[in-house]
């Protein structure tokens, strides 16, 4: 079945008014309203848009969210689905309804059926290089990202093995391995699909696996019939659907992990790892819009879509919100394709801090971590006393000398200060009972004492020598002692001296 997102609690007040507009609008009789359309009859001032079944969901809660406002103007997207006809505003009138990406596109180029569509949803970027498969009158805005992976049937235990590498996929793609048992699954006619054509989610996926064209095995229809030609009646493969999967052991098709995630009944198995395909989906407008002041209420850096209220209204439609760039991020920016996935996702941060006693004071050491590398400064206190504001963190580290605290226990506390809102602030404290170290003898002293210790230990020996001695040999060696206990009174001076 196609998957149509039961919407979270969240969002039920807004599309339980959306319900009541789509019913007492009135409609050209072509239209047939679908239950991901957030507007039935929108008019010229709203902001319309049609294209990718992958972004579908997430538009549509999000404008739920923002038509439940006052903003002078309303967003209407028009769901993928269903077939039929869009309600546009005159001189459009009912158009045929978009399904896909490419199909998006395609009608913000056509002005003389869609000159009233403002944007299209698009899981693919704009064009490729010089733009030359888009046209250069397109502008990408990206604001989610969104994870491909392949998925096989999990209703019906599945042929394939538990999971496959990239290049296995790749030659499941090109049709040399044909059967799961060359793959390590059980046996079985693999049957490799696609989603239907203008897919944005079908030309990342050949993308990815770096094929010019499939092999001859693999179609965007079910072949009911089995004579590999598409006939009537057999239905192409809808982008996120688990209908021509999940009933059917030797099926593999790509499909969104989020939109995947709100399948109900469990019925599809994703195998990921290598075959976890990362990008960013987008909303596409004519260049000339770009600058637009609804385009960038809603669509901008500082718009609705890439604001905090509206994180969960993405999420609920299975994707993740891009990170502003004041966030470290590109959602909002005008970028035909991007790579940056910093997402506005909240990331949790822990601070640790350790004290220590110095001869100069109380060295202070905050590590600060988190699964992104926590971006900020660190504000050293005791107590409500701030000792030392915004101390950068280089290397994970804030570092602070306490100068010659008081003798006795302090209690410092280190805090966490965040340059990015997606940062959570996160704070320690230590206790340190400062006592300044004892200082030790200078070189010169030691120096001295060891000159006393060798002269002293040279009179002891000259001694017992002299004791043992007779004639000549003992004259010789009280010579020596002599001169051995000047030696000794020289260097009692100099430790004297140098104490």
């Amino acid at each position: 079945m196609s998957v149509r997102k039961t919407l979270t609690a969240a969002f039920a007040a807004a599309v339980a008014t959306s319900a009541v507009t789509l019913i007492a609008s009135p409609a050209h009789a072509e239209y047939v309203p679908q239950p991901e359309d957030s507007k039935a009859a929108p008019v010229s001032a709203d902001l319309i848009g049609v294209g990718s079944d992958t972004t579908m969901l997430a538009l549509h809660n999000a404008a739920l969210l923002w038509n439940a406002g006052s903003h002078g103007f309303d967003v209407a997207t028009f769901s993928a689905l269903g077939g039929g006809d869009v309600n546009l505003p005159a001189p459009n009138l009912a158009q045929p309804r978009p399904n896909g990406s490419s199909a998006g596109k395609a009608a913000l180029r056509n002005a003389a059926q869609y000159s009233e569509v403002d944007f299209a949803r698009s899981s693919d970027r704009v064009g490729g290089t010089g733009k030359e498969a888009e046209g250069a009158d397109l502008e990408g805005i990206p604001f989610a990202v969104d994870t491909v992976v392949a998925a096989v049937s999990n209703s019906t235990a599945s042929h394939a093995p538990a999971s496959l590498t990239k290049a296995q996929l790749i030659a499941i793609y090109s049709c040399t391995t044909t059967n799961w048992n060359q793959v390590g699954g059980t046996a079985g006619v693999i049957k490799p699909l696609v989603p239907q054509s203008g897919s944005g989610t079908e030309k990342f996926f050949k993308a990815q696996l770096g094929v010019a064209n499939y092999g001859s095995c693999v179609k965007d229809y079910v072949d009911t019939n089995g004579n590999d030609v598409k006939d009537a009646g057999e239905a192409s493969v809808q982008e996120h659907s688990d209908a021509p999967v999940k009933n059917d052991p030797d099926v593999i098709v790509p499909i969104s992990k989020g939109r995947a995630g709100l399948i109900p009944g469990n019925t599809v198995r994703l195998l990921e790892g290598e075959l976890a395909f990362k990008r960013a989906v987008y909303n596409v407008v004519r260049a000339t819009d770009i600058n637009n002041a609804s385009v960038q209420a809603f669509f901008g850096e500082s718009g609705f879509l890439c604001s905090s209220a509206a994180r969960d209204a993405i999420a609920a439609g299975g994707l993740t919100q891009l990170a502003t760039p004041a966030n470290g991020g590109v959602c909002g920016t005008a970028a035909d394709t991007t790579s940056d996935f910093t997402t506005n996702e909240p990331v949790a941060t822990s601070t640790t801090l350790t004290g220590t006693s110095t001869g100069a004071g109380v060295s202070l050491v905050a590590k600060v971590g988190g699964s992104s590398t926590p971006l900020g400064t660190v504000t050293f206190k005791e107590g409500d006393t701030v000792l030392k504001a915004n101390v950068p963190i280089v290397g994970g580290e804030a570092r602070f000398v306490v100068p010659a605290p008081s003798v006795g226990a302090h209690t410092y506390k280190a805090v966490y200060n965040p340059s990015q809102a997606r940062f959570q602030v996160s704070e320690a404290t230590v206790t340190v009972s400062y006592a300044p170290p004892v200082a030790g003898p200078s070189a010169a002293l030691v120096a001295a004492q060891a000159q006393l210790d060798a002269a002293k230990a040279k009179v002891v020996k000259l001694k017992k020598q002299a004791k043992s001695a007779t004639g000549a040999k003992k004259a010789k060696l009280k010579k020596k002692l002599k001169k051995a206990k000047k030696a000794v009174k020289a260097a009692t001076a100099a430790v004297a001296a140098a104490s």
